[in-house]
């Protein structure tokens, strides 16, 4: 799902969500001197009140000395489910109407990450803190085609890792044009939304679009050409701009409804927006690969039918992301062994977060549980979130739950091969070469030893994993040892060991053999000759 808006009208905002049903994101703006009004949430009168409690809703004011802590507390006192997203100052290259300088500018952003920088629910990812700048002022270029504005002038970079996304303003703009804020035709939206992958890019935080209005192209409006008179075309356009934003990894995206973006007089436009809005909303959600694992054998280790929920409301790993993908399930904890679930869940690479009766803990925190005074998952809930990434919510590795996990040690260690970061772990090995013979300063002896090396690691990993390590240490302890005499120069009776071959493929088998030999016949179903082919594949791979 991509959040899908507007921001208001001149209409009253309930009268816009008739006219817009199943709103999923909502922008409201505090002018210069409005300052950041708490009492706003709780005004019934003001939109921010009206905003549907489960939409997201970009904040965005022009004032620095703000109380964004107050704003916050306010804001979660409400129970509200859907994200907070705040912009501490809207727009600030435009210079009008109190927009500050660079040196404020940065210094309003240093005020707002103190104040809520470290809140638990920017880090569970209802509070996102945001940058926004107008498209046109970025993408405005010279007679040469270069580029005359410089975005860094207004990135806070002394605050970079407060950022959490950068929303851009687009409206039209070709260089080309006559007049370039009216072109004589719809701008592709690959060159449209360039810029935003490209901002996206060399910040490092995802992009979002918090405006976006492009008038008819008529004479009556103001551009070079009657291209179209009954707006179908501006209406496709936008149709192609939100498919192609959602396709590169928009995070939201809301209609600037004033002024000429004002659709109450463009039916086609508008049932175009009708019809985004209504798609978003209505998206298919689909459990992560992961959790569905996850959810399986939670419901195998501790059997009942309401033992996981996955369409809960308290927190934004619930709502469907861009990919429609859900990246969290709240478990029923009545007869599950709590400490045995955590345990289970921490260890998995694509685990996040978890939150239980006003505790929570992040992996990025290295798992210490602190105070979460966030709304609660409910009475006897346990809140699992994973990784907001495909690779996390693709990875469908055991969770080491199962009542009948006892056989799954192959399994892992198959999976720990067959992963891309175990891959690049081992072709980074200093023995590595291209072309022949051993290189200077490695001896044969020193190529095997990190062979032998190489596998105990991975071992240990499934070992740490296993719901009883004992057999895959005790395999890993048979391990051949490459025999001193091997190496040229150096006597037989020091450290002697049991000879191991020299021909990598060889001692891949052996490994295999002597390993397999503490596994089971038959784990879950994984067959011997797989979980030898995948061992000798990977340390045949070592070597050009």
């Amino acid at each position: 799902m991509m959040p899908t808006g507007w921001c208001p009208t001149t209409d009253t905002l309930t009268g816009t969500l008739t006219t817009y049903p199943g709103t999923s994101c909502v922008r409201i703006f505090f002018p210069p001197g409005d300052g950041l009004p708490a009492a706003a949430w709780t005004n019934p009168r003001h939109r921010l009140a009206q905003a549907p409690a489960d939409a997201d809703v970009i904040v965005s004011h022009k004032d620095p000395d703000v109380d964004a802590a107050a704003f916050v507390a306010a804001w979660q006192a409400t129970g509200r489910t859907g994200r907070l997203i705040l912009v501490p100052h809207h727009e600030p290259e435009q210079q009008t109407g109190g927009d500050p300088t660079p040196a404020v500018f940065r210094r309003s952003w240093t005020r707002t990450r103190t104040q809520v920088g470290d809140h638990p629910a920017r880090h569970d990812g209802r509070l996102r803190l945001a940058v926004c700048w107008t498209l046109q002022w970025i993408r405005r270029v010279d007679a040469a085609g270069r580029r005359v504005n410089d975005w860094r002038t207004w990135w806070p970079e002394h605050e970079a890792d407060a950022v959490d996304l950068v929303l851009g303003d687009w409206y039209p703009y070709d260089p080309k044009a006559r007049n370039p804020f009216r072109p004589a035709g719809y701008e592709d939206p690959a060159a449209a939304l360039a810029i935003m992958v490209e901002l996206s890019r060399a910040t490092g935080k995802p992009w979002g679009i918090a405006e976006i209005n492009h008038p008819r192209i008529t004479t009556a409006g103001g551009f070079p050409t009657d291209l179209d008179a009954d707006g179908s075309r501006c209406a496709d356009w936008y149709r192609r701009m939100h498919a192609w934003a959602k396709a590169n990894g928009c995070q939201l995206w809301t209609h600037f409804h004033r002024d000429e973006g004002d659709l109450a007089q463009r039916a086609p436009e508008q049932q175009a927006l009708r019809d985004l809005i209504a798609r978003e909303a209505a998206a298919p959600r689909r459990l992560a690969p992961a959790l569905e694992t996850l959810r399986a054998e939670l419901t195998r280790r501790w059997p009942g039918t309401d033992r996981t929920l996955v369409d809960a409301r308290h927190h934004a790993d619930h709502r469907a992301n861009s990919r429609d993908t859900i990246d969290a399930l709240d478990v029923n904890v009545t007869g599950v062994d709590i400490d045995a679930l955590l345990a289970a869940f921490q260890r998995h690479p694509s685990a996040a977060q978890w939150i239980l009766g006003g505790t929570a803990a992040r992996a990025d925190d290295g798992w210490t549980r602190r105070p979460y005074p966030g709304t609660d998952p409910g009475p006897g809930r346990l809140h699992l979130g994973i990784r907001a990434t495909d690779q996390a919510e693709r990875d469908e590795r055991p969770w080491g739950l199962a009542a009948d996990d006892s056989a799954t040690d192959a399994k892992r260690f198959l999976a720990l091969l067959k992963d891309p970061a175990v891959a690049l772990q081992l072709r980074a090995l200093p023995w590595q070469y291209v072309g022949g013979g051993i290189p200077k300063g490695m001896s044969t002896l020193g190529v095997l030893n990190e062979i032998v090396q190489t596998v105990r690691t991975i071992g240990e990993a499934v070992a740490r994993q296993a719901a009883d390590p004992a057999p895959v240490r005790a395999a890993l302890a048979r391990l051949p040892e490459p025999r001193a005499d091997a190496d040229p120069g150096v006597p037989a009776d020091v450290n002697p060991a049991p000879a191991v071959p020299a021909d990598v493929d060889v001692l891949a088998d052996a490994v295999a053999a002597r390993v397999l030999a503490a596994l089971p016949a038959d784990a879950a179903g994984l067959s011997r000759e797989d979980l030898t082919a995948a061992l000798r594949a990977a340390l045949a791979d070592l070597v050009p």
